[in-house]
């Protein structure tokens, strides 16, 4: 599996660039429906907060991106993969506008 993730593709970026913010993503999202069930009352008094908080999640989710793409730029030298991490990351800041702006 790291042999893999060691090659300067941009397959290997793209895959990396969508599934850790993925999967951070899902971990956030988990984390508030536990809150919420345990404490259904947090959503009496604000009944859209899930929508304010989905979009700040996926901003959240972004934040890796950054370090696995420095980590393969400057550190392993793979042009190829630190590319398309950053191709990635801007389709994900566009997801991120058209939640907070669409929502």
């Amino acid at each position: 599996m790291m042999e893999k993730l060691r090659r300067d593709s941009y397959g290997v970026g793209i895959i990396l660039g969508m599934l850790v913010p993925a999967v951070l993503f899902g971990i956030l999202y988990g984390i508030y429906m536990l809150v919420v069930a345990a404490n259904p009352q947090m959503l009496v008094n604000k009944p859209n907060l899930t929508h304010v908080l989905i979009p700040d999640f996926i901003l959240i989710a972004l934040i890796p991106n950054v370090f696995i793409m420095r980590y393969y730029l400057l550190k392993l030298k793979f042009d190829k993969t630190g590319r398309g991490i950053l191709a990635i990351t801007f389709l994900w800041a566009i997801v991120f506008v058209a939640a907070q702006f669409l929502l």
